[in-house]
């Protein structure tokens, strides 16, 4: 049983509502009262900062494009994330891993009542996470928020689903937008069943990042695999340049990729271009949270990342117990600064 059962996820982000983005949702400027605007919809959440979007939460079921399967439709994630300058820095329905929805969470590893239970690789069938209710909808001056909750159940999609965790996030949008738009998240996870769920450990899972997903081609990829290949006779082969990767990971150590792979870090940075413009986004994990610093899965050819405590062993939530975390994501233009950053890790953790 992990000594602390709360954990407090907090992500800061800043946006505007004043026009239709790249998935047509509009974005409303001139009845704007407040500095930050959240707006609910019937479908979506979605949160502006003077007149720029900064993020879309999705209330609604968002079905994959045509060629993925439906299994892969869901609810409960954040997407579109923007940079102050509009591109946008997470990616949906990735062909290669069209379970990786944006800025979403989940268990990965986990035992329930005797059974294996995955709430993240959605084509197992075995669990998933959605959409519930919202709480709280509030724009402000300084900070705006929304609540919402989210729903974990064993066999989603069969007569036999089992609601096992609900799942509370606290958003706050931020109107300070340096040094970028930024976003706090408190995830308060409770076990709602009468039986406990066993996290196991495992190499991937919880809080995650899906960049955009012009972050990765077939190219990028092969570049990557032939540099894994020279690594074994040259070890100091330098990474692929960011114009062949498509993207780049930095951490709190200054790792790149391969170095920061499994490493506990307080921070890492996504980053790539997007339209012919570099953007990235940082994701800040708090002092408080179980197991700091909690060790990060960086993909080996992917533009995805998580903060995995549960590499460092199993953990159980027990019925009615409460396990929370805090994280703040800071979407940006240009290449990360890494001493801007650590400044803002210092500031959310103070």
């Amino acid at each position: 049983m992990p000594s602390r059962k709360t954990l407090s996820v907090c992500c800061f982000m800043i946006a505007t509502l004043m026009f239709a983005d790249s998935k047509g949702l509009l974005f409303a400027q001139s009845d704007a009262t407040s500095i930050v605007e959240c707006t609910e919809t019937t479908e979506f959440i979605r949160v502006s900062v003077r007149g720029k979007p900064v993020l879309v939460y999705n209330k609604a079921v968002q079905e994959p494009p045509q060629g993925i399967d439906a299994i892969y439709r869901r609810s409960g994630y954040i997407h579109p994330l923007y940079s102050p300058s509009g591109r946008i820095v997470t990616g949906d329905f990735a062909p290669d891993h069209a379970h990786q929805h944006a800025l979403f969470g989940a268990f990965v590893d986990t035992s329930f009542e005797g059974q294996p239970i995955d709430f993240w690789n959605q084509h197992k069938r075995t669990g998933g996470v959605s959409h519930d209710k919202v709480i709280e909808v509030q724009s402000g001056d300084e900070v705006g928020t929304f609540t919402v909750e989210l729903l974990h159940q064993a066999y989603p999609v069969s007569d036999q689903a089992k609601p096992v965790l609900r799942e509370r996030w606290t958003v706050q949008v931020y109107a300070d937008t340096d040094p970028g738009f930024v976003l706090d998240i408190r995830s308060e996870i409770t076990c709602i069943a009468d039986s406990p769920l066993r996290v196991n450990q495992y190499h991937y899972g919880g809080m995650a990042i899906r960049g955009n997903n012009q972050w990765v081609t077939a190219e990028s990829e092969k570049a990557i695999r032939q540099f894994v290949q020279a690594k074994e006779s040259d070890p100091r082969l330098a990474l692929p340049s960011l114009d062949v990767a498509k993207h780049q990971f930095l951490t709190s150590r200054g790792e790149r990729r391969f170095a920061g792979n499994g490493s506990h870090v307080k921070w890492v940075d996504l980053f790539g271009r997007v339209d012919g413009k570099l953007c990235g986004v940082a994701m800040l994990s708090h002092k408080d949270n179980f197991r700091f610093p909690q060790a990060v899965r960086l993909h080996p050819s992917k533009p995805y990342f998580c903060f995995a405590p549960m590499v460092d062993g199993e953990f159980t939530i027990e019925p009615s117990e409460t396990y929370t975390a805090s994280y703040r994501y800071i979407a940006h233009d240009d290449s990360p600064n890494a001493e801007s950053i650590e400044q803002a890790w210092l500031q959310f953790t103070r």
